[in-house]
């Protein structure tokens, strides 16, 4: 009776030593639970790429109750309009339920910060969507980063298809709603007022400034946002 006791005993503390050991073996994953979402399927191989960056980049996701899970590794979907992060512990690609985030950034590989936010489209094709912010304020400025698959008859071109970027800008605030822009001078000055579209020709004639693409564009917005030029639509 007394040696029955005592195995049972010692079964029990064996039990416990092994549940211990392989709890201590399992992978820490801060916030892990937080990230909600379905497995990734791969997209058909066509020529060009449906994301905005194909490898993942080091960024940050943050959910709609301010909650924030940082150091994952993120790519988006311009095809889709999917968040893809990379879940270690089970080795697989995940998409992130749109629903729960707020917005995310991404460090590119310039050592950039870029930073996306989730919004309710209410224009044509409406719905929720990832904009990327390419200047903040009671007015941004954003943009839709968008890619379609279509047909292409090239030699060049994977089985007949291609993945092509087609990017639609938007000013927006909370009071006017999307206001969609050109990377042009003639679309930048046309949200503001005729008093202000003078000061605002002068003002980048003054630095020089010529707007001819996005990067030039976002410069423009930000002079005239810095010097007290406010878009008066």
């Amino acid at each position: 009776m007394i040696n029955r006791i005592l195995s049972l005993i010692f079964l029990v503390v064996l039990l416990a030593t092994v549940e211990l050991s392989a709890q201590e073996e399992l992978p820490n994953i801060p916030n892990a639970d937080l990230i909600k979402g379905k497995a990734f399927v791969s997209y058909p191989d066509y020529s060009g790429s449906p994301w905005l960056n194909p490898n993942f980049q080091m960024g940050e996701i943050e959910f709609t109750d301010g909650m924030k899970v940082a150091n994952i590794g993120l790519r988006y979907s311009s095809y889709r309009d999917d968040l893809v992060y990379y879940n270690t512990w089970l080795q697989a690609q995940i998409i992130v339920d749109k629903v729960s985030l707020k917005g995310f950034s991404i460090i590119g590989e310039n050592g950039v910060k870029r930073v996306f936010r989730h919004q309710y489209f209410d224009n044509y094709e409406n719905g929720d969507r990832y904009f990327e912010v390419l200047s903040d304020g009671e007015v941004s400025l954003l943009v839709y980063r968008k890619v379609n698959l279509e047909t292409a008859n090239l030699a060049n071109v994977k089985r007949g298809m291609e993945y092509l970027p087609t990017y639609y800008y938007y000013m927006f605030s909370d009071k006017k709603g999307y206001v969609p822009l050109n990377i042009t001078r003639n679309s930048l000055l046309s949200v503001f007022s005729p008093a202000n579209q003078k000061l605002a020709k002068k003002l980048l004639r003054r630095n020089r400034v010529t707007v001819t693409d996005e990067v030039s564009f976002v410069l423009a917005w930000n002079l005239l946002k810095v010097n007290g030029i406010k878009a008066g639509y």
